[in-house]
């Protein structure tokens, strides 16, 4: 992603950072594109889908927000799997825990990868 990028794209990734529909000290991620859609987690990977108002779908959408694990930035846990943080991986997003099965749980990178810089939006 450029200045240069088209907005589709520069809307495509752009999140609106809302209060947690689990808890008011967390928060969620709302599409700039897709209003009403936020970031949920299911099966480990994250998706973004409309809010279906259930509990399960309000804890998926919902991620806590502490000091980055790599010392800066900022890491989010998941409400309802707390020792799972999001991170990027192989060109994924999903919810990964420092070491585990899954591949994407390698504890290799795991702090840098699960940090993340919080910055200006690509898209008003």
């Amino acid at each position: 992603m450029t200045s240069g990028s088209p907005v589709l794209d520069k809307n495509d990734a752009t999140w609106i950072v809302r209060r947690g529909p689990a808890s008011s000290s967390c928060v969620s991620f709302e599409s700039r594109n897709y209003p009403g859609d936020l970031l949920r987690h299911y099966d480990y990977r994250l998706h973004r889908q409309p809010m279906d108002g259930t509990a399960q779908f309000r804890a998926d959408a919902t991620f806590c927000p502490q000091t980055g694990k790599s010392g800066t930035g900022t890491s989010f846990a998941s409400y309802n799997y707390p020792t799972r943080h999001l991170r990027h991986y192989n060109l994924n997003l999903c919810t990964a825990s420092n070491g585990g099965s899954n591949a994407w749980d390698s504890a290799t990178s795991w702090a840098g990868d699960v940090s993340w810089a919080v910055t200006s939006p690509w898209a008003p």
